[in-house]
């Protein structure tokens, strides 16, 4: 897809222009600002605003749209064009501002210039608030999905156009409704997850496209101050995580060893339907607004392989794929096995590039190299009987180390069978993650699985786990004295310092604080998945203490010569 930058808008500050461009700027740094694709020579661009940017207003709103020029272009040249109802303008179709467009119901505005051949636009959307919102306030940002439609409600269904605005807590910390917007831009959606996707609150996966083009094209944008992309997720804890906050959890610790996680930011999300006024019917609680795991300098920093990358080097990379339930449209691939020895429940699935876009060749690359690994690790030597590899030469040994203690330290029941990454750079070895998915670990509430904080997994009590020390590679990995050394060690150094107990209460705690405000409303919001202890307070000592516990056994176990041997109390 096409994608261009959009730099994050400042509180009541009128939005940047945007400029179609038919090439990927991927290579483009971000926040860069327009491209020109007409002729204006070496001018600086001009700029299409609107007074407000976006927000919601109570009875009437009056917008002004602006052009400013620069250098030789006077401001009052190049018409304004603009439309109401979300559709794309068209120059000299649409309807032309000549006054301050007047708003008495919601409404999303699209606007173009046309300039010397090129074409600058933006989408901003005002709501009219209805009573029950008025003076409305929170200290977590808000964002607001509104649709002349209906919002998609399975995964089934493609992405649906919406209008994306994001409000932030001004400087004194609070966000009070009505209010401008910080950023207000078009976007799409579409219901995500596997078991979730059947909740009542919604997970949903949103693209943010550009403000011109009639078509859906990738625009990137900053979220929240995450880095510039047009693939964000935004998770609905509910019915596992009545914390909130696993997710965000795990992924910060992640980051803070070092294995880059999702960046993520707490929320609380309106959902609007059929044009309707902003209401508080169309609260539905708080999400955690997240990266999607992709290729991008930012996320996963793999070099694009092209469909014309056919021999090597370019053929080693960039891959980014999953062991994973196919998703709508996927079939996947199975690979890594020698002689019957490692066994996969599920396929992998190829992430960047896409199933769709991966080569026959790039394919049959991919498996090839999960199958060399395989016969390295069923090797009694650990390298493999044709290639000499060892398998050290095949994958990042301390990359599978923490991904493997990542999701053993919060007893993941699906650990390496579901949702699990692994990516490679061109001239590189395999890397195990980023990690994804975990609300139902730690203790959560409705799967069972993850109840008890003793054992290393569940295999005591069902066979529906991971075992963790045989699944898959793991099991020629832990044969190797070598790597269960280092592993072992990884564990001491970490549960001494970035997972340790002090370590780990303390960002829950700061996570609980956050969250102190919102999490009533959004327990209100769904009654039928009510907290342990009656509230927040009571989900966060539980997590606490099942932390606390695991911590305690782990300690112990690091003391025998072998802790994979280690069982419960």
């Amino acid at each position: 897809m096409t994608r261009l930058l959009l730099p994050l808008l400042i509180a009541c500050t009128p939005s940047s222009t945007i400029v179609e461009n038919p090439d990927r700027l991927d290579d483009v740094p971000p926040a860069q600002g327009a491209v020109n694709t007409g002729d204006l020579g070496d001018m600086n661009l001009p700029t299409l605003t609107a007074s407000p940017p976006g927000g919601t207003f109570v009875n009437s709103q009056e917008v002004s749209l602006t052009v400013t020029a620069s250098n030789d272009l006077s401001p009052d040249e190049g018409s304004i064009w603009y439309t109401l109802n979300g559709t794309a303008p068209v120059a000299g179709q649409s309807t032309l501002y000549t006054t301050p467009i007047t708003l008495t119901q919601s409404a999303h505005l699209r606007a173009i210039i046309e300039i010397n051949g090129a074409t600058m636009g933006i989408a901003p959307t005002f709501l009219l608030l209805d009573d029950s919102l008025i003076g409305w306030s929170t200290d977590l940002p808000v964002l607001t999905l509104w649709t002349g439609g209906d919002a998609p409600d399975s995964k089934s269904e493609d992405y649906t156009a919406f209008s994306l605005t994001v409000f932030e807590p001004d400087g004194s910390g609070r966000l009070t409704l009505p209010t401008s917007a910080n950023l207000s831009v078009r976007a799409g959606i579409k219901v995500r997850g596997s078991s979730s996707a059947d909740a009542p609150k919604k997970p949903y996966r949103m693209e943010t496209w550009h403000p011109t083009n009639p078509g859906n094209v990738d625009q990137d944008i900053s979220l929240l101050g995450m880095p510039n992309e047009a693939d964000w997720i935004l998770l609905a804890p509910l019915t596992f995580d009545r914390a909130l906050m696993r997710n965000a959890l795990i992924f910060h610790l992640s980051n803070s060893i070092g294995r880059y996680a999702p960046r993520t930011r707490f929320v609380e999300l309106f959902v609007a339907e059929r044009g309707e006024n902003l209401g508080t019917d169309d609260y539905v609680g708080v999400y955690v607004a997240m990266e999607r795991i992709e290729r991008d300098r930012d996320r996963v920093p793999i070099t694009e392989l092209t469909p014309t990358d056919l021999t090597l080097p370019e053929l080693s990379g960039g891959y980014l794929f999953k062991e994973d339930r196919p998703g709508p449209g996927e079939s996947g691939f199975y690979a890594g096995t020698a002689g019957g020895t490692f066994y996969f429940q599920q396929p992998f699935v190829s992430v960047n590039p896409s199933e769709a876009d991966l080569a026959p060749q790039q394919g049959a690359y991919l498996t090839g190299l999960l199958d060399e690994l395989a016969g390295a690790l069923a090797s009694p030597s650990f390298t493999h009987p044709t290639t000499g590899r060892h398998y050290d030469q095949i994958i990042d040994v301390d990359s599978f180390i923490d991904n493997h203690i990542l999701n053993v330290f919060t007893k993941n029941p699906d650990a390496f069978r579901l949702s699990g990454y692994f990516h490679k750079d061109r001239d590189t070895a395999l890397l195990a993650g980023p990690i994804w998915d975990f609300d139902r670990t730690m203790g959560c509430i409705e799967d069972s699985r993850a109840e008890d904080p003793t054992w290393w997994d569940n295999s005591n009590i069902t066979t529906d786990c991971t075992f963790v020390f045989e699944h898959g590679f793991w099991g020629g990995l832990f044969r190797d004295p070598a790597f269960t050394e280092q592993y072992w060690d990884r564990w001491q150094a970490l549960l001494d310092n970035e997972l340790s107990r002090q370590t780990v209460h303390a960002n829950i705690d700061a996570m609980a604080s956050e969250l102190s405000e919102a999490a009533p409303r959004n327990f209100a919001a769904w009654p039928n998945y009510p907290p342990r202890g009656g509230n927040l307070a009571g989900e966060v000592s539980l997590l606490k203490a099942w932390i606390e516990a695991r911590h305690d056994w782990m300690n112990d176990c690091l003391t025998l010569p072998d802790p994979s041997i280690c069982t419960g109390n």
